[in-house]
């Protein structure tokens, strides 16, 4: 476990090169600190901008969301300590904020700092991933006192709770916002988060030292610095030789190796992320046929078992085992005959086979180009000739919000809660930014889910919709995610079941 001494040494190691943005940082006077060897630096200090499940871990540090997910996906405390429907309909949302938040730089959290993060600053710029979400769902936000909020929906939005806590929404604030604008806010970010950053070095260190006013209590790790080390055999290197206390997302052999290692710790376990492959409705993937011949010739236990130790369970639809909207019922089977069958049915066969593109990320999730190259060779054996290529988030990101992929991707989706709105019901919705395939069989289906207030009726819909989602070839998901992390044995580590990695949980 680091010390205060040997954290400000190992930062000042580097500061020859290219300084942090406030120089050496003042770490805690006392208080255990640790390092953490991270595989990718923040999309942006801007929290509401843009976000990744790696991302929203540092953010989530800093910022705080309106409503907190535990670690066993439950409602926890969160600057909203209650909230209600004011109607049966799920149009008006009450929302009562905790007395007494305050912002790193002692300004209180009110109900107008909400409003200014969810309302007007979405509608002045429509590009914020927050907009995505909420733009289009928001006709207006009240503040009647310091600490309750109403949110006023265009149409029924029963979820919205649940997305309240999920996603790139936290609640920023608005004086030091204004005075600085965003460029300043972005240079110099202010939350009201566990942690304060004191110093920062793009795509090299983050920075963290504990705020002891925080709503909550304060951390028990003071100082955390994450180290951005993208390699992944960096990260094995480091985490070995003992020089950061934590590595995330390594490979699983590496992971059951190191877990041997005298005072380290490997942990494995499945999160509510969806590893699948976008579909795109375009060119020869407008054929059912190949959709679902490509869908028939994965063996995902074998992916599984080859990329996660059999810990990445196989899925059928979005929701996996134990989740709402799962259909235990409906299996869509690994069939290679099926897959020739439904081929032949198009006019291609091994010695013609249909030549499609093919497009994957690499490192931006545990093993996703190996992923994408197993499953190129299980499409071979079928008939499938499938040229594999890498696309950066940014280009994907694009890309999608202007419906111009061409080919399908490789993708993990990450859903905080596991709510079915956040799988099916953003990701299917052809009005959002998120979605990939579009037809226009798709919102007769979904719309009547996204207005429904009664839960277990909303649940039963979207186990039907999901269902005949994968039925369509519109979608193939293919596993769960897993958390690959190594610790040292000096620190305990508590898992979120939705892949949150945040220190704030963690002892020593």
């Amino acid at each position: 476990m680091l010390t205060r001494r040997h954290a400000l040494k190992g930062l000042a190691s580097g500061l020859a090169s290219a300084p942090l943005w406030r120089g050496l940082p003042v770490l805690a006077a006392d208080g255990p600190s640790i390092t953490v060897a991270y595989p990718a630096d923040i999309s942006s200090w801007d929290p509401i901008a843009t976000g990744t499940l790696l991302s929203i871990s540092v953010n989530k540090c800093v910022f705080d969301k309106p409503m907190n997910i535990m670690p066993d996906l439950s409602f926890g405390p969160a600057v909203v300590v209650a909230h209600k429907f004011l109607d049966a309909a799920g149009k008006v949302l009450e929302l009562e904020f905790r007395p007494g938040v305050t912002f790193q730089n002692g300004d209180p959290m009110t109900s107008d700092d909400f409003k200014f993060t969810f309302f007007d600053r979405i509608r002045a710029d429509t590009t914020l991933g927050l907009a995505a979400s909420w733009n289009n769902a928001l006709e207006a936000i009240e503040t009647p006192s310091p600490t309750k909020a109403v949110m006023h929906f265009r149409n029924p939005f029963p979820a919205a709770p649940q997305l309240l806590g999920d996603g790139t929404g936290y609640v920023l604030p608005r004086n030091y916002f204004e005075k600085v604008g965003r460029q300043g806010f972005i240079d110099k970010p202010i939350g009201s988060g566990p942690y304060r950053l004191v110093g920062y070095e793009r795509d090299s260190r983050i920075v963290l030292e504990a705020y002891d006013k925080h709503w909550n209590a304060p951390p028990k790790i003071k100082n955390v610095v994450f180290q951005i080390i993208k390699d992944t055999s960096a990260r094995i290197a480091a985490v070995q030789a003992g020089q950061v206390d934590f590595a995330h997302n390594i490979p699983v052999r590496e992971v059951t190796r190191l877990g041997t290692v005298p005072g380290l710790t490997g942990t494995l376990h499945p999160i509510t992320s969806v590893i699948m492959i976008h579909m795109v409705n375009k060119g020869v993937f407008k054929d059912q046929n190949l959709r679902l011949a490509m869908h028939h010739a994965i063996d995902k236990v074998a992916l599984s078992n080859a990329f996660f130790g059999g810990k990445g369970e196989p899925l059928n639809m979005f929701a996996g085992q134990g989740m709402a909207a799962n259909d235990p019922k409906f299996e869509f089977p690994f069939d290679p005959a099926r897959s020739r069958a439904l081929l032949a049915a198009s006019g291609f066969n091994a010695n013609n086979p249909v030549k499609i593109n093919f497009t994957s990320f690499n490192g931006v999730f545990a093993n996703d180009f190996d992923i994408a190259r197993a499953i190129v060779q299980m499409w071979k054996n079928v008939g499938i000739d499938a040229n594999l290529s890498v696309m950066e988030v940014a280009a994907y990101a694009e890309l999608s919000r202007n419906d111009k992929l061409e080919a399908p991707m490789l993708y993990s989706w990450f859903n905080a809660s596991g709510d079915p709105y956040i799988y099916s019901g953003t990701l299917m919705d052809p009005n959002k930014a998120f979605a990939v395939w579009r037809s226009d069989d798709l919102w007769p289906r979904l719309q009547p889910l996204l207005n429904e207030p009664d839960y277990d009726k909303r649940i039963a819909g979207y186990r039907v919709f999901d269902r005949w989602i994968v039925e369509q070839g519109y979608n193939i998901p293919l596993m769960q995610g897993v958390a690959t992390v190594v610790h040292s044995r000096k620190m305990t580590y508590t898992p979120f079941r939705n892949g949150w990695s945040l220190p704030y949980y963690w002892g020593v």
